[in-house]
């Protein structure tokens, strides 16, 4: 069992509501993105900080010393650290989501021991590999795994101390097939291949990892289909198959919020070239800046409200009355919602950043960096523009592409 005193350290910093705690942490989560932008990836001290005040364990289970939040209050969390920075909001994301993934399928045993130790990070790379690739098989070791992968997307790899690997990622020399069982590494049994050099999300260190001959013993192994719905742990996130799905969309929402903040900061003080009035008082100012929240809070909105209904038509477990699954007019408008707020987002920054003039274009300027996070959020295949067309079929007859309600990647 998870020990008494990481359950009391969650009480402790729990006393403080978490978006108190995040707006207390405003200036140093900056710091954090600023250095990141640099290093390519989230800073050591910064991911340490971040972890003392429960920013990866948000949305664990009680039990398991977290705070159980929902999708609403996730994507709160996620939105308020985004608008501060794109590349910390994403570090935020993709770790307590993935720290929450692992759990659904994980012997509680495992979970147990895993989450006894509160800075436990969990990354993954589903991506395609760069650069050195020992390919993607696996064999039947004993009572173990012997494992040679490589994957890229691995967001703030460098902090994590378990890497989590999907067994349809692989296959099995001995069947041909994906295998039948998923993976953990913990440190030192996955290497970091340096390939995420980017502009947008620059600051997350999504580099490739790498596991070369590796042996995976009986007790780190998880079920082939380990983001299945869960029947263990009661929260609704545990079944939603959205949930690796909003948290990119809050991540898009919180680069618009900040974008916008930015903006009309700058629109006070800033006298465009040639003009004689601020930027504050041109009419086409205040139209965009009108338009954009319009946009922004309806895109909010319709993720918001969609989350709500398919976490309560999932109610609780399915033995106390809930379902395990969602049905599929619960799903669909969830996932649209995602894809539209990041799509969403990314033309608003756009509008904004040409708004601001050559402003927006220098790299000391915040919308700068917002409009490259802005625009790479949405690039996400999770959240692409890609899901208008596929959901947009089934709305005149045909049928959603297979395992389309499936969680299949974080």
């Amino acid at each position: 069992m998870v020990q008494q005193t990481i359950l009391e350290r969650r009480d402790g910093i729990a006393k403080t509501p978490i978006l108190q705690r995040i707006a207390a942490m405003k200036e140093s989560l900056a710091a954090a993105g600023d250095e990141a932008q640099h290093l390519r990836h989230l800073p050591a001290w910064a991911s340490k900080e971040m972890a003392d005040q429960g920013l990866y364990r948000f949305a664990l289970p009680i039990e398991l010393g977290g705070e159980n939040l929902r999708a609403r209050e996730q994507i709160e969390v996620v939105e308020a650290v985004s608008a501060i920075d794109g590349s910390v909001g994403w570090c935020v994301q993709i770790s307590s989501e993935i720290n929450a993934l692992v759990i659904r399928r994980m012997p509680p045993a495992f979970a147990h021991e895993i989450f006894g130790d509160w800075d436990t990070l969990v990354c993954s790379g589903h991506g395609p590999a760069n650069g050195p690739n020992p390919g993607r098989w696996c064999r039947r070791d004993g009572d173990g795994w012997r494992v040679n992968y490589q994957g890229s997307f691995a967001s703030n790899c460098k902090n994590a101390n378990w890497n989590y690997l999907m067994g349809p990622m692989v296959t099995d020399e001995g069947t041909g097939k994906t295998a039948d069982a998923s993976f953990m590494f913990p440190t030192g049994e996955f290497e970091i291949v340096d390939t995420w050099d980017t502009a947008g999300m620059r600051g997350s260190g999504s580099h490739d990892v790498l596991m070369a001959n590796v042996y995976v013993p009986h007790e780190h192994l998880l079920p082939g289909r380990s983001l299945a719905p869960c029947e263990i742990w009661d929260n609704p996130t545990y079944r939603n198959p959205t949930h690796a799905v909003y948290n990119k969309a809050a991540v898009a929402l919180g680069v618009c919020r900040g974008t916008l903040d930015n903006f009309i900061e700058l629109a006070k003080g800033k006298t465009p070239w040639g003009l004689g009035s601020k930027l504050k008082d041109m009419p086409q100012a205040q139209y965009r800046i009108g338009e954009a929240q319009a946009r922004l809070m309806s895109a909010r909105a319709f993720v918001m409200d969609t989350q709500d209904r398919l976490e309560a038509h999932l109610g609780p477990l399915p033995k106390d009355g809930g379902r395990l699954e969602p049905e599929w007019q619960y799903f669909w408008p969830a996932l649209l919602a995602c894809a539209h707020a990041a799509q969403t987002c990314r033309e608003i920054v756009s509008m904004i950043n040409n708004t601001a003039g050559t402003t927006g274009s220098r790299m000391d300027s915040p919308l700068e960096r917002q409009l490259r996070d802005g625009h790479q959020a949405a690039t996400h295949a999770l959240i692409s523009w890609r899901h208008y067309e596929d959901i947009g079929k089934t709305l005149v007859g045909y049928e959603p592409p297979p395992g389309y309600m499936e969680l299949s990647r974080a």
